[in-house]
């Protein structure tokens, strides 16, 4: 956030994703704007909000809401090979079966989930 460039990136990324998620198909799913951005009214309310980092360092790294879980466990909503429990034919691959936040960003762990995916799919269908 050191150039205004990278300011304006940023904030006008947020107000698309406000934008986006105003439409009415999420009516029913949003019901209102979160972490502090209900009292943001301007450009200038949202670059100071977006500098004291508020909405950067809130460390909202979306997993562990299909975290993975041992094949006989009965908690957890996926097995080790990515598998929903319960079904057949479903995986979830993305941040979400990681158990807990990662003491990092969670880029380089999704890569190396979508990996392991990848060969545990192609092997199933090999096989």
């Amino acid at each position: 956030m050191s150039s205004e460039y990278d300011r304006f990136a940023l904030r006008e990324s947020v107000k698309k994703s406000i934008r986006f998620l105003s439409a009415p198909v999420w009516k029913d799913y949003i019901i209102r704007p979160d972490f502090g951005l209900q009292n943001v009214t301007n450009d200038e309310e949202l670059d100071r909000y977006l500098l004291e980092g508020a909405f950067v360092g809130l460390g909202l790294h979306g997993v562990g809401t299909a975290s993975m879980s041992a094949k006989d466990a009965d908690y957890g909503v996926v097995d080790p090979d990515l598998r929903v429990k319960g079904t057949s034919g479903l995986r979830v691959v993305d941040a979400s079966v990681m158990p807990y936040v990662p003491a990092a960003h969670t880029q380089a762990p999704v890569y190396f989930i979508a990996e392991r995916a990848a060969d545990l799919i192609k092997e199933f269908w090999r096989s």
